[in-house]
């Protein structure tokens, strides 16, 4: 009686937490637009099949199966927000395999912890929201390495075949995170060779020993996508790599503690939480079964980072995400420990902490966390005419704007069909030419790179400014200005 009434407590507990992951990544998710990356995704599986791979192909920055399932999705005519769903269950997929996982190593305690740290932490909650391919390779990895262990636990054809099956969706979805899984995976198995458990230590010790062939038959499976990969390897990095300072190392670690956006300050609040997963660092390198996850935080970021500098790209924290998973299950090992202690109260207020203040900053990314590009192309929709030119400072801002504007087919209709956006690549001579005499046009001065000659140029002009466009300025191109803005010496 007591066992099945513990079951229950069991289920309905892990009832609430999946209802509650699945509530705050459903919460406002059509508050905010598309950012660019999205609308770039959202134009690649639109048009025909030779336009999707041709685009994706040329595009290379991530592989094909996110996009292919968005794609799918497609036929059904989503909207907006619902083009999202997909990124929403590979998210709360990942909070359910990261649980069993640190569950089946960890106990339950720490299992229970994780998912719930991992359910309201604000980096994973944001990409759980997002048109991107971030959800489904983070799920991807996570699935792995639950597989892995099962595998480790009772060997099997077919967990094998599931985790076969896992390992290569992760590569087709997210580079990062195929990176990170064979480093995590491999320190799993290194360390489960040395198990005390005969069963498991002789099926790693086998495993490692077929891992070459393992390795070869993912290999052949990827071969239909690896030019693309070394075609993108091949191509000039488009800026420098990165300085490694400690200004870029403290915004990098504030991001997977509470900061609600990238690019934000540790503050005081952060430490708190990086002396927790230092503290389950500490006791993952001591525990057996857990050590790997040291190996997958660690290893995992200096991996990233050192990509990074060897082909630099521009710059975001996102690229760490695959590392970044392991920061709630490390944290969680010291909670565990606090909890199973008594006074418990101790760890009951370091937990209650924890997840405050992911509320906290949840609360600020859901109030202004991202872009709107909806406001600016709801306003030109409603005071001006659809035969007004639209001009941008760059290509930034033409992508966002076209998208709300003309519509998702926009690119793949070469931009001819619907109204005119033209981007200006920040050259005013375009103008000349292009800004007809006795036409009133638009001019959006927004996104990067900024152009300062063409704002200078600009600032004759009446201008509405649309915050929630990432601080966009809409200038009114009034034709009787024309000649006064092209007189010479101007």
């Amino acid at each position: 009686m007591l066992r099945r009434m513990a079951a229950r407590g069991r289920v309905l507990a892990a009832a609430v937490l999946f209802l509650a992951a699945v509530a705050v990544r459903l919460f406002r998710l059509d508050h905010f637009s598309y950012g660019l990356d999205e609308v770039l995704q959202a134009f690649f599986i639109q048009g025909d099949r030779v336009f999707f791979w041709k685009t994706l192909r040329f595009d290379a920055i991530h592989p094909p199966l996110d996009y292919l399932i968005d794609r799918f999705v497609e036929i059904l005519g989503p909207s907006d927000w619902a083009r999202k769903l997909p990124a929403v269950f590979w998210g709360v997929g990942t909070i359910a395999a990261v649980g069993f996982l640190l569950a089946r190593r960890a106990g339950r305690a720490a299992g229970w912890i994780a998912a719930a740290l991992l359910a309201f932490a604000p980096f994973h909650v944001r990409y759980s929201q997002e048109l991107r391919p971030y959800s489904l390779g983070l799920f991807g990895l996570a699935l792995s390495l639950l597989l892995l262990d099962r595998f480790l636990e009772k060997p099997r054809a077919g967990r094998l075949a599931a985790l076969w099956v896992s390992c290569l969706a992760t590569a087709y979805a997210l580079y990062f995170a195929a990176l990170v899984l064979a480093i995590a995976a491999a320190a799993m198995l290194v360390e489960d060779a040395f198990s005390v458990d005969e069963s498991r230590r002789r099926a790693a010790r086998r495993f490692l020993a077929w891992s070459p062939v393992f390795g070869a038959t993912l290999f052949v499976a990827y071969l239909p996508w690896w030019p693309v990969v070394l075609e993108a390897a091949r191509r000039p990095p488009p800026v420098l790599a990165p300085p490694i300072s400690w200004d870029r190392l403290t915004r990098l670690l504030s991001f997977f503690s509470f900061a609600p956006d990238d690019g934000q300050p540790l503050g005081r609040k952060g430490p708190f939480y990086l002396l927790l997963v230092a503290a389950g660092i500490a006791i993952a390198c001591r525990k057996p079964k857990l050590r790997f996850l040291s190996i997958w935080a660690i290893g995992g970021f200096l991996a990233i980072e050192v990509l990074g500098h060897v082909h630099p790209h521009f710059y975001v924290s996102r690229r760490f995400l695959p590392a970044g998973l392991s920061f709630p299950l490390l944290a969680a090992l010291p909670l565990a420990n606090l909890l199973s202690r008594r006074p418990r109260i101790v760890g009951v207020i370091a937990l209650a902490a924890v997840l405050f203040f992911d509320l906290r900053s949840l609360a600020v990314y859901f109030r202004e966390g991202r872009a709107d590009w909806r406001t600016l192309a709801d306003f030109l929709r409603r005071e001006s005419p659809a035969g007004e030119r639209v001009f941008t400072e760059n290509q930034y801002s033409q992508l966002c704007i076209a998208f709300y504007l003309v519509g998702p087919g926009w690119l793949a209709d070469g931009g001819r069909p619907g109204r005119e956006v033209l981007n200006l690549e920040g050259e005013i001579v375009r103008l000349t030419w292009s800004w007809k005499p006795g036409e009133r046009s638009w001019l959006v001065l927004a996104g990067e790179p900024r152009h300062p000659d063409l704002r200078r140029w600009a600032a004759m002009f009446p201008k509405r400014p649309f915050p929630k466009a990432e601080d966009a300025l809409l200038a009114r191109l009034d034709p009787d200005l024309r000649e006064r803005a092209f007189a010479p010496g101007r």
